[in-house]
């Protein structure tokens, strides 16, 4: 069986991936109130219980899935702003 050599991405790639991360963890920063805390903390290897996020941040258990909801609506128009800027 023949198998393609690895694909390596291009320097091109590369700029771009590293241009859409740095915009990413921009955006992430102008969120309001605790949602940078919040998606940095989601976006963990492996991600914290919702138990281990409300102790973190001082926040009931209850309240974290609204609020990851509120802040990633609130991201997306950011990225949406700055894409068609």
């Amino acid at each position: 069986m023949r198998t393609d050599p690895p694909s390596h991405p291009s320097a091109e790639d590369e700029a771009l991936a590293g241009l859409s991360r740095r915009l990413v963890r921009e955006a992430v920063a102008a969120l309001p109130g605790r949602c940078p805390r919040l998606i940095a903390a989601l976006a963990e290897d492996p991600p914290p219980t919702y138990r281990e996020l409300a102790h973190r941040l001082g926040m009931p258990r209850g309240s974290i899935g609204p609020t990851r909801a509120r802040c990633l609506a609130c991201l997306r128009a950011l990225l949406h702003t700055e894409r068609h800027a």
